[in-house]
């Protein structure tokens, strides 16, 4: 996720920047970043992506994709067109303007059988130490059980 990251401060786009990497065999086969072209056209890291690993001929079946935004419906659909079934997210709060389409992109996504799943960056307090401490009558390790 941190090239996805790296790839994202590249990107174009004024207002969501965005970076894609897609990974198979712990090896990255595509980048892609978000793009507003002068058009005022939207390209999405992911569509980006997926359009340079077809673009060099790389196989993407199998390839994970992860990505700092969450992807468009298009983006879904495509990787579901080149073999790709799973999307890992960074977890963050959803552009208000864009609400509607991710909202599409998941129904789609679950439809075709594709996992979306977010990758939360920051550690959650309530898991960081465990308040139940051992007693003198709880075994440290294996030698302590009895063989009975």
């Amino acid at each position: 996720m941190s090239v996805a990251r790296a790839i994202a401060r590249g990107s174009t786009h004024p207002i969501v920047p965005g970076g894609c990497v897609l990974i198979r065999d712990r090896e990255v086969i595509g980048d892609g970043r978000s793009v507003l072209a002068q058009s005022k056209v939207e390209i999405d890291c992911i569509t980006y992506a997926i359009a340079t690993c077809a673009k060099r001929g790389t196989l993407t079946t199998g390839s994970v994709i992860y990505s700092t935004r969450y992807p468009f419906s298009a983006s879904v659909f495509q990787a579901y067109l080149m073999g790709i079934r799973r999307f890992v997210v960074a977890a963050h709060e959803w552009e208000p303007y864009y609400k509607d389409e991710f909202r599409r992109a998941a129904r789609l996504a679950r439809e075709l059988s594709i996992a979306i799943e977010p990758l939360f960056e920051d550690v959650d307090p309530r898991f960081i130490e465990n308040p139940h401490e051992l007693d003198e009558f709880d075994p440290k390790d294996k030698s302590d059980l009895d063989n009975d």
